[in-house]
This record gives C-alpha cells, sequence and structure tokens, in this order.
C-alpha cells in the first residue's frame, strides 16, 4: 500500500465554494430581502401625512373661503381625515364659512357651507355689563330674556330664548376714562329666533347672558 497517497491524519477536507444555485443561500436573501421590505413600507405607513387646508387668518361667518386665504400643512390624521379638508381648490368653489375659523386651525368640512347662505345671522347686543374674559369668538352662551312688564320699574322672570349661541366677535365699550362700561356682543342667531331676539330688544329687555362651557368645548 502506498503511504504517499493517505491524507495526512488530522487535516479536514477543504469545503467548496457555496453557489449560486445553493436552495438554502437562495432562501437566506429571500428572507432578508423580505424583511427589509416590509420593514419599509412599516416605516411609510406610519410616516404618512396627508395635505390639508389650515387658516392664515380668522375666517368669520358668510366670508368666502377661496385657495388665497388659506395655507397648506402636511400633517398626520389617520381617522380624523375626514373631518378635515385635504388641499384641492375644487372643494372650495361656491363656499362660504358657515362657522368662525381660527387662524392657524385646520378648515373643517363643516365650516363649508354654500353661496345659498346659512341660516344664522350676525347680531349685536349692546350689554351693560362687563362678561367673563371666557365669553370669546367662538364660545357659546345662554341668552336670558327677562321682558318689561306694564309697569316700567318691573320685569318677568327670565326665560331662556337662545341655547348655546355662537359668539363672533366682543369690542368692550370705552368710559371715555380709561374703563368700560359695557360690552357689545355680535351673536350668529339663527332665523327661528331672529325675531324674537329683535322684538326683545326694541321693547327694553333686560338680556342677560351667560357662558356655556359645554357647549364651547364641543
Amino acid at each position: 500500500m502506498d503511504k504517499a497517497r493517505d491524507p495526512v491524519p488530522g487535516v479536514a477536507k477543504r469545503v467548496g465554494k457555496p453557489s449560486w444555485k445553493d436552495p438554502r443561500l437562495l432562501l437566506g436573501i429571500l428572507i432578508v430581502l423580505a424583511s427589509c421590505v416590509g420593514v419599509v413600507a412599516l416605516t411609510s405607513s406610519m410616516d404618512r401625512t396627508t395635505a390639508m387646508y389650515s387658516a392664515k387668518a380668522d375666517i368669520s361667518l358668510g366670508e368666502e373661503i377661496t385657495p388665497e386665504k388659506l395655507t397648506i400643512v402636511n400633517v398626520k390624521l389617520d381617522a380624523l381625515e375626514e373631518r378635515y379638508v385635504q388641499a384641492d381648490p375644487g372643494m372650495l368653489e361656491g363656499t362660504r364659512a358657515n362657522s368662525l375659523v381660527r387662524a392657524g386651525q385646520l378648515l373643517p368640512r363643516s365650516a363649508l357651507g354654500l353661496d345659498d347662505g346659512t341660516n344664522r345671522r350676525p347680531v349685536s347686543i349692546d350689554l351693560p355689563d362687563s362678561l367673563p374674559q371666557a365669553i370669546t369668538p367662538g364660545a357659546h352662551v345662554d341668552v336670558w330674556v327677562s321682558l318689561k312688564e306694564r309697569s316700567e320699574n318691573t320685569y318677568a322672570p327670565p326665560s331662556l330664548l337662545l341655547p348655546s349661541a355662537e359668539v363672533s366677535s366682543r369690542a368692550e365699550r370705552a368710559t371715555g376714562f380709561g374703563g368700560t362700561s359695557g360690552t357689545l356682543l355680535e351673536l350668529l342667531v339663527e332665523d327661528t329666533k331672529l325675531a324674537d331676539l329683535l322684538e326683545a330688544m326694541a321693547n327694553d329687555a333686560r338680556i342677560i347672558v351667560v357662558f356655556n362651557p359645554g357647549a364651547s368645548a364641543s
């Protein structure tokens, strides 16, 4: 027996180079690629934003809404996206605001009205007293009216005339000596209540305005 041809004891045979045809190598590559695709898809879905309209300045009731009065912001809203107006000029054609939209606020779909108008009208009420600071544009108040009795010095018990009326503007009436002597409040009044309020004002009824925090927060 030729000992020169015998393998050297303790020396392992050299492993051959891996082949691209090796199914185990191909399976490993596919697993890595699938993992990378999944991570990219998950990251993209988490970072997805939508272009929405935001008011540049306050938009009051009845004011025409045009792209010039809005700015485009990219936000992530998920399930809340349907409540706001996407940055599409076609959605603004022939629309006016049917509620106050504050500067910097996303434009709600509920604030869009048609040119045929709204069933609320702005009415100014001159109140002799100052009001709580919480009563600002966009807040809601309950308006109580106390009608004059036949005797000019007495009034009937107050009754609720306007529940949850929205405030569109507020201005303090100056006395000329650096103080205030009352408040000029503008409310958005529905057509069905407009005549009753104007009648009360014309007959010098006593008008009491009470802040409604529940309606203002909704």
